[in-house]
């Protein structure tokens, strides 16, 4: 990566060195940085780009098509060693498998199919539009959270469409839905691999339900499918929970460029944690 890209916060976090390689087995170190965290716990979404930018890497492919990422344990901010795999690596995609180890112990495992977005060719048929919310401008600002440590908040300029954050005011709307624009603070342009960052940056959405009482709503699996490189800017997102079963919820994600045409979708599976 160029100095350019370097200079930027997340590209300067999510740099991991390469210690070891042997055919299809590369160690890298790596280390986590304080500055994406919610509480004490690094975001999902940014432990997900660290582990699927590792991957591009070692299979010498620019974009991620699709990336699921397992939180086994509470990533720690700290030094950590990525350990990845190469499954399969062919003419228009690459596999690989990521883990990522703290104090000898597996955090995080990641799988990841790599390609490249640009050469994609084939018809389209999109029936999802953008959510219709007002400009950044006219939007609220402001990352909010179940807590106010949130140094995630220090990196996004976050714009959330009115009224869609109902608990941070105490007054709960009961809709698990919310929507609002996010952009890095630092100009760091939007591309294929920040989408995975942007899919779990959001508050979630389930914290707008009156029984969903929780100072941290941490996630054990979140896929991202990247589905075109997007324009670089401002991205636009919606995100909804439809279930939340004994503690545990699913959140559904579309994100759009700012020229509006649709760059990710996500899942994620997650728990209420008191």
């Amino acid at each position: 990566m160029g100095m350019t890209a370097m200079s930027y916060e997340l590209d300067r976090d999510t740099h991991a060195t390469r210690v070891a390689s042997e055919g299809d087995r590369i160690t890298l170190d790596a280390e986590i940085s304080s500055g994406w965290s919610i509480g004490s716990a690094p975001n999902g979404g940014y432990l997900a780009t660290l582990l699927a930018r590792a991957i591009g890497d070692a299979l010498d492919m620019p974009d991620p098509f699709t990336t699921t990422a397992h939180f086994l344990r509470v990533a720690s901010p700290g030094p950590g060693r990525i350990e990845i795999e190469i499954v399969r690596k062919g003419r228009g995609h690459g596999t690989a498998v990521a883990r990522l180890i703290q104090e000898s112990k597996e955090v995080i495992r990641a799988i990841s199919t790599f390609g490249d977005l640009s050469s994609l060719s084939g018809p389209d048929a999109v029936t999802l539009v953008p959510p219709s919310i007002p400009p950044p401008e006219a939007c609220e600002s402001g990352r909010a959270g179940p807590t106010e440590e949130l140094s995630i908040a220090d990196r996004v300029d976050m714009r959330m469409s009115p009224g869609s954050v109902t608990w941070k005011d105490g007054d709960k709307s009961n809709v698990a839905e919310l929507s609002g624009w996010a952009r890095l603070r630092d100009g760091r342009p939007t591309d294929a691999l920040s989408l995975l960052f942007f899919a779990d940056a959001f508050p979630p959405p389930v914290l707008n339900l009156a029984v969903a009482s929780a100072r941290w709503v941490p996630t054990l699996e979140l896929t991202v499918h990247v589905r075109r490189r997007p324009a670089p800017g401002w991205v636009r997102a919606v995100f909804r929970t439809r279930a939340l079963i004994g503690g545990y919820l699913e959140e559904d994600g579309e994100v759009y460029d700012e020229t509006g045409a649709l760059v990710a979708m996500s899942r994620q599976l997650a728990r209420l944690h008191r």
